[in-house]
């Protein structure tokens, strides 16, 4: 059988120098790891996680070494299909909202949590709007 990606049991035994060579910090290498290790033993499912209010998804994960809010919330909307979620320490969404918003500065975490509240349940599907909005802007799409 082929695999378009690797196992987590391939990722937490391949180097960090090799994960590194792919463009990752060796934090960052290290981090993918860690995770790897926690899905291929067990320790962490996505069944256990989909089970799991939004807030103990990010208090779980941010156990594993290397993985931060940001990280277990991207998880949340990404990995987990919850909408109801904006990643706030996301430095390309914090530009985005506050170009959305013309604000003076970059807002805070708990300023995008009062921004993006109106759009509940659907801040995750407001984030992909804004992300590929300003790929178009780019000339990527």
């Amino acid at each position: 059988m082929r695999h378009a990606f690797p196992t987590p049991a391939d990722l937490a035994d391949v180097s960090a120098e090799s994960v590194k060579g792919l463009g990752f910090s060796r934090l960052k290498a290290l981090a993918i790891q860690e995770l790897a290790a926690h899905v291929a033993d067990h320790r962490l499912t996505f069944a256990d996680l989909d089970g799991m209010t939004n807030t103990d998804v990010v208090e779980s994960l941010s156990t594993i070494r290397g993985i931060g809010r940001w990280s277990a919330e991207y998880v949340l909307l990404r990995g987990l299909g919850r909408l109801d979620t904006f990643p706030g320490d996301d430095i390309g969404a914090q530009n985005n909202l506050q170009h959305l918003f013309h604000l003076a500065g970059k807002p805070s975490y708990d300023e995008i949590r009062r921004l993006t509240s109106p759009w509940h349940p659907y801040e995750g599907v407001v984030y992909f709007h804004l992300l590929l909005d300003k790929l178009r802007v780019k000339g990527v799409l």
